[in-house]
């Protein structure tokens, strides 16, 4: 159920008080709360993840800290309570009480991973027939509490979304297409070894029509396939190229917005001009989408340091402790995942957007976790 409606149908929800409340995070919510309880009480707390913690928490320190000496805060309450789960919740709960339910995913990684596989070929399929959809009919085809928030319904044209000329990226159940193209960048190495999951996730991917995205593919291609990664490449190359030559020849679409150096207005000019040591603005404007930018200019070079620490905590204890070579094989590329999505992050990591950050901390979890033999119990 977890998998299902924070993979499958993350958006489907309804809104408290400006608060978007989804399916998932109160299923989520009750696993936390009754493994939080049998935690305290029974569990003995993994060693790497206690590592792992340990090296993110200088800065939700900092963080918590920030918060309590800025006066004013720029944002809606929603975005507040997003930026506090991603950076102090998120990281306690996966690194610190979800041993238990990270040893039995593992101890059964065949079952979670058939899941996982049928969760990716649902948001992908439906992604690309709702795209053509809305190309067709001109109409975004939306369940409210179910494929979107009810907050959000009618409004996904107005949600980053709209290419101009009557295109819309792909979003599928995410409600936006760069949210959803970042988080399959985390699903990505589930898909390797299926060819059909793998061929219609990197095509929901490439219709996002983000760059964005497509810069997370070969990315991860580089990574992840060096060997073929010249193959790859002329392969998604000729797809985006001809995705574009539909869209501009044949359709008669603007796609200007792909040389616009400013990336839709994420550079600005006096970037340079706001680094400081600490933070000395006291209006927090929250995380946009560029993370790293948007720490620096608020946070500082100190600020900016601890989070990259933070940011990267899981993968420096991975990689410390070589826990790959005890891992199966999802989980190795898993890791080339999470990096693609780290350094995509430098132009739009959606960080504090549901279900971003849930993805990053719950896989990086993951990867903490050594494969079980048969009669280990743990």
């Amino acid at each position: 159920m977890a998998i299902i409606f924070n993979i499958a149908l993350p958006k489907g929800g309804f809104d408290v008080a400006g608060i978007p409340i989804t399916w998932g995070y109160i299923i989520l919510f009750f696993i936390i709360f009754f493994t939080l309880f049998k935690s305290l009480l029974l569990t003995k707390i993994g060693t790497y993840r206690l590592q792992a913690y340990l090296l993110s928490l200088p800065f939700t320190i900092f963080f918590i800290f920030y918060l309590f000496y800025v006066k004013k805060f720029s944002l809606g309450g929603g975005f507040l309570i997003s930026c506090i789960i991603s950076f102090v919740f998120f990281p306690m709960i996966f690194l610190l009480f979800f041993e238990e339910w990270i040893k039995k995913i593992i101890k059964d990684f065949d079952f979670f991973h058939k899941i996982l596989l049928r969760t990716i070929l649902f948001i992908s399929v439906f992604g690309i027939i709702l795209f053509f959809y809305k190309i067709i009919t001109g109409v975004a085809f939306e369940i409210p509490y179910l494929t979107v928030n009810i907050k959000d319904y009618g409004l996904l044209n107005s949600k980053h979304n709209n290419r101009g000329d009557g295109i819309f990226k792909l979003i599928s159940t995410y409600s936006n297409g760069n949210i959803f193209g970042v988080c399959m960048l985390f699903l990505l190495p589930f898909t390797k070894n299926h060819k059909w999951h793998n061929i219609f996730l990197k095509s929901a991917m490439i219709l996002t029509l983000s760059r964005t995205v497509w810069a997370g593919l070969i990315i991860y291609e580089v990574i992840s396939y060096r060997k073929h990664f010249v193959k790859m490449a002329l392969i998604g190359s000729g797809v985006a190229f001809a995705l574009v030559f539909v869209l501009v020849f044949v359709l008669g679409k603007d796609m200007s917005y792909l040389l616009d150096p400013t990336l839709n207005g994420r550079l600005n000019g006096d970037f340079f001009q706001k680094i400081h040591l600490f933070f000395y603005d006291l209006d927090f404007k929250g995380i946009t989408e560029m993370t790293y930018k948007s720490i620096l200019e608020q946070m500082g070079i100190v600020g900016f340091i601890l989070f990259v620490i933070h940011f990267f905590s899981s993968l420096f204890v991975n990689q410390f402790y070589k826990l790959s070579q005890y891992q199966n094989e999802y989980q190795k590329q898993l890791k080339v995942g999470i990096l693609t999505y780290l350094i995509v992050a430098f132009v739009d990591g959606a960080y504090v957007l549901i279900p971003v950050s849930l993805f990053l901390w719950f896989f990086n979890s993951l990867i903490l976790t050594k494969q079980l033999k048969e009669n280990e119990e743990g």
